[in-house]
Formats: C-alpha cells, structure tokens, sequence
C-alpha cells in the first residue's frame, strides 16, 4: 500500500488531488491510500442537486464551503473533526460496489483500536447501530477510487443543521440522499485529541510499504482542476433540473440558472439565464436597485 497525504485542508483541492490520482497513477497491482482532513464543508454527490441536499442557511454563508465530488452517493458534512479517506488502484477483477474490499482494513485498524464497528448493506459503517462513515466510489474504468469519512469528533448540530431539509417544495428527479443517525467515534471512547492524531495511529496500523509525494509539476495541475472544482458551473451547475414553490413563488433552475421564474402563477420575464446562488442574486437585486424581492423568501425561510 502506497501513502498519500494531502498537504491541503481546502476541500476542493483535495477533490482535485482524488481526481488527478485517479486519472494518472499507473497503479499496476499497487494500491494507493490518501489521508486528508477538510475545513468545514459541505459535499454532494455527484448527480445530486444542491437545491435539494443543502439547507439554504448554508448556501448563504461563506464559512462552510458547498462542494460536489467526483463518485455519485449522498451528500455529508466533513470539517476539521472528520477524517476523509481513499483508496485508488486498478479497477481491474470486479473491484466496483465491493466496498467491503476495500474498507476491511479500515475496519479491522479501528477494531484493534478497540472501536467495534461494523458495515452495514447500505456500506456505510456503523459504531452502536448509527453511522460513522459514508462511502461511494467511482471509476474511469482504468482505475478505481473508493473513498469515505470518519466521523471523530465533528460538530454534529452543524452537520444536522446543514442537512436539514428545506420548508418548501422541491421537485427534481437527482438522486435524494437517505437521512441516518450518525455519532462521533469519540463519544464511546476518547482515544484521541482530534482527527489527526487518528490518521497518524490508522497509518501506522495500515501495511503501508512507501510514500508518494506530488511533484511541483502536478501540484500546479492539481491548482488549476481545483478552480474548475470551486466554479459554480461545477457546484451548482452540475445539478439536475430542478423545481422550487415557495408561497407564491416557483422557480426552475436548469444547468444552475434560473430557466422560468413564476410570481402568483405568471411568468416574470427578464431573470432568465441568472446564476441561482446567494451571492449571484444578491448581487442583482442590487444592480436592479431591489430592496426585496419574492425570491429571498427561500433563503429567509425559517422552521
């Protein structure tokens, strides 16, 4: 097993790191596992829509980062108390949706710690019955990369908070995230004084025969997929079409862009094309000279 760790907390250059390693590495019958830790985050997957999956409290501040990876699944919540791992090799013998083959010895280092978790049929992996890690995967059907999180000591009301369901309706036909109860390893034994001391002792438990160190050269490319990682083309427009009603308000948001915009049942010309995000419409209620506008109510929304 070959190590990489990410010299990054930024979640969308250690998005880029996954992307380029997995369309890059020659992995032969080598398996390569990366380590990082991101700041506070939120992750979609791949064909989710961001509409759906984030409550909109989140998709306002600037403090917690609205990611979407590369591998499909649900959506999760990551920040300094969580620990993000991968691995990637060849996808050669039938490796996709065998996460079991993968997470083993995750599993078997976290049980000698004397965590006893366990996989469940959803592969996820449970401590007590309740999730501490999520998993998905995805390939390019050269190689493989299968990857998910520790919950160790995270803030769970952020997490709950920044999944919690939107009060309107939403009709779109992504892939919905499934809603478990999840706990932090450490709230059955305090092993540890963060994420990274875990990483250091999972390392140190996993068969890791070398290092592999990114280059100057693929750290410059890794930079640059990490800005195609942060657009809002990726972010949002990545996601299905998708509807929101709200009072008297519906909006379809098609590619990330407002395709029709209804106020009491007609159509209201003229928003066509804008970028569905906080700071987009912000900045055009203020271009327009708007103090308020039928639209905010789906960020002003409350419980």
């Amino acid at each position: 097993m070959i190590l990489v760790t990410s010299p990054s907390s930024n979640p969308y250059v250690n998005i880029a790191i996954e992307h380029y390693l997995l369309e890059h590495l020659h992995c032969g019958e080598n398996r390569y596992v990366f380590f990082y830790i991101n700041q506070p985050c939120v992750v979609v997957g791949r064909n989710q829509s961001i509409y759906r999956e984030v409550n909109f409290e989140f998709l306002k501040n600037d403090f917690t980062k609205i990611c979407r990876r590369i591998s499909g699944g649900g959506t999760v919540y990551q920040d300094e108390g969580n620990l993000c791992f991968s691995f990637i090799e060849s996808a050669a013998n039938h490796k996709t949706g065998n996460y079991l083959y993968f997470n083993q010895c995750i599993i078997d280092a976290l049980q000698s710690i004397g965590y006893n978790v366990k996989p469940d049929e959803r592969n996820n992996l449970l401590l007590n019955g309740k999730k501490i890690s999520g998993n998905a995967q995805f390939t390019n059907r050269r190689n493989i990369i299968s990857h998910g999180t520790l919950l160790y000591n995270s803030n769970l009301n952020n997490l709950r908070a920044s999944l919690r369901e939107n009060i309107f309706d939403i009709e779109t036909k992504a892939v919905a995230s499934v809603r478990s109860s999840v706990m932090n390893l450490c709230e059955t034994a305090n092993y540890f004084v963060n994420a990274e001391e875990l990483q250091k002792v999972l390392i140190e438990k996993l068969p890791i025969a070398s290092n592999y160190e990114l280059s100057k050269e693929e750290s410059s490319e890794i930079e640059k997929l990490a800005q195609n990682f942060e657009s809002a083309q990726w972010v949002y427009g990545r996601s299905p079409d998708t509807v929101l009603r709200f009072k008297n308000t519906e909006v379809s948001i098609k590619q990330g862009r407002i395709e029709r915009l209804k106020i009491d049942g007609h159509a209201i010309e003229g928003w066509n094309g804008v970028s569905f995000t906080y700071s987009e419409l912000t900045r055009e209620f203020a271009k327009r000279k708007m103090q308020t506008h039928p639209l905010m109510q789906l960020f002003e929304a409350r419980f």
